[in-house]
């Protein structure tokens, strides 16, 4: 479990990266080198703390985490996902397919992997487990709706409105950190 809680918290650091990089790099109005200089640092930083992070978090652990479903059904479910929301959203909505949504839609498969092996263990289980999944829902309904509104919203709005899901998905992160921490101290 402690390798899941250290890789929740590289992501959480990556985030922050990340959203230091889209203020500095995306500004409106404003012509930066996204790869170059401190940009290049911060978004190395994000890739690299990223890596880690997912690597940690989905790293065989002790022998006591098991999954309760078995692992390939999230993969299968979420590149299903992927394609419906990628069709859905150009289609459906005009919207431009980009990273974001990989990265949304991954995300999300990378947190419910976790809960999956976390309730198979018994590490996560009853009404903590609700909450991280009603978490991770509004979390993912809230990117998904940003995601399809960002090219209608104004250019100022859509700036700010980009950092929204990197903020929701590092708290969902905290919050689930935290409910281990409080199991970890109850066990």
């Amino acid at each position: 479990m402690r390798q899941i809680i250290i890789g929740q918290i590289l992501l959480i650091i990556c985030c922050i990266f990340y959203l230091i990089w889209w203020y500095m790099g995306y500004r409106p109005n404003q012509v930066v080198d996204r790869t170059g200089g401190i940009n290049g640092v911060l978004l190395s930083a994000t890739a690299l703390f990223g890596m880690a992070g997912i690597i940690l978090s989905l790293m065989p652990t002790e022998k006591t985490i098991k999954s309760k479903y078995p692992q390939i059904i999230i993969v299968i479910s979420g590149v299903a996902v992927y394609i419906i929301l990628m069709a859905v959203t150009k289609y459906g909505f005009q919207r431009v397919v980009t990273t974001e949504l990989f990265l949304i839609v991954g995300w999300t498969m990378l947190e419910l992997s976790i809960l999956n092996r976390l309730s198979g263990s018994g590490l996560l289980v009853g009404s903590k487990l609700i909450v991280m999944y009603a978490v991770l829902l509004i979390s993912f309904v809230i990117s998904m709706i940003l995601y399809v509104a960002y090219y209608r919203m104004e250019e100022m709005k859509a700036f700010y409105a980009a950092m929204i899901p990197l903020i929701t998905e590092g708290l969902s992160m905290g919050i689930l950190v935290c409910l281990l921490k409080i199991n970890n101290l109850d066990s």
